[in-house]
């Protein structure tokens, strides 16, 4: 089904230029947040789900998937919002699952099961549906999902916002603006950057100006924040979202995505 569905939509996206840059909060979708990562273990499930648990905290109704899982995790989406008090099917939420610790298109290869796009978007559809706002726990813009199918294409496909989520620490820089340069030659603008891990690695005076350079040479898009680490994080969702509250930028930026489902809902 992956390679019916990869030639039927065609390779165009593929090799986009430079295209005109578009508010991604005029998203024709925008009950909806789309995590870019610029690295495997920079903490975007347990922020994607302390930001369901802001965004539960604000009155809206929010949910999260991740959309494709490989090689296990620590804690799974579903865990995280069970926590949350939040009891969504595992299979919408995680619809395509590998044992392999590899990208999408590589664990595919691995296993002998093609990565079927149709079935994430339907289950994305359907969440979208059920609730008022669904948090995508995306990866990084270039890893392959399939032969000519990367995580910006389904960013674009899901027609979501996005925000990019990085270290703190040394490489930050590098990572996160290659990140968005590239989001930029899709046309596709990030509505910030978060960052997390703050003190995990003892990267000292360098780590503590991250923040403020990648806000002077990321810009338009602002720096919303940085999340301290702390190690009982992982058990303790809730500290989590208590960090996350603390963020204004972060707030913010929420209380703009959601205001038509709020409009909606007062109606």
């Amino acid at each position: 089904m992956g390679r019916a569905y990869l030639a039927r939509r065609g390779r165009s996206s593929y090799r986009a230029a430079i295209l005109e840059p578009r508010n991604a909060c005029e998203s024709s979708m925008p009950n909806g947040l789309f995590l870019v990562g610029t690295a495997r273990g920079v903490g975007k499930t347990l922020l994607g789900a302390g930001l369901v648990g802001v965004l539960r905290g604000m009155g809206i109704d929010a949910t999260m998937m991740t959309p494709i899982s490989t090689g296990g995790a620590v804690e799974s989406a579903s865990e995280f919002l069970r926590r949350l008090g939040v009891d969504d099917d595992p299979r919408l939420v995680t619809p395509l699952r590998y044992e392999t610790m590899a990208s999408p298109y590589v664990a595919s290869r691995c296993e002998g099961r093609e990565i079927d796009i149709p079935r994430i978007l339907e289950a994305y559809r359907e969440l979208q549906a059920r609730r008022e706002f669904v948090v995508v726990e995306g990866g990084g813009v270039l890893v392959p999902i399939a032969r000519h199918y990367f995580m910006i294409d389904l960013l674009e496909e899901m027609g979501l916002p996005s925000i990019v989520i990085g270290r703190s620490g040394r490489g930050t820089l590098n990572h996160c603006l290659l990140t968005q340069r590239m989001m930029f030659v899709r046309g596709v603008h990030p509505l910030g950057f978060l960052l997390n891990g703050y003190g995990q690695y003892g990267d000292g005076f360098a780590e503590s100006m991250n923040p403020d350079v990648l806000a002077e040479l990321g810009a338009p898009t602002p720096v919303l924040g940085t999340i301290e680490w702390r190690p009982g994080y992982q058990n303790d969702i809730q500290a989590v979202v208590a960090a996350l509250t603390q963020l204004p930028e972060v707030t913010a930026l929420l209380e703009r995505l959601t205001g038509a489902a709020a409009s909606r809902r007062a109606r």
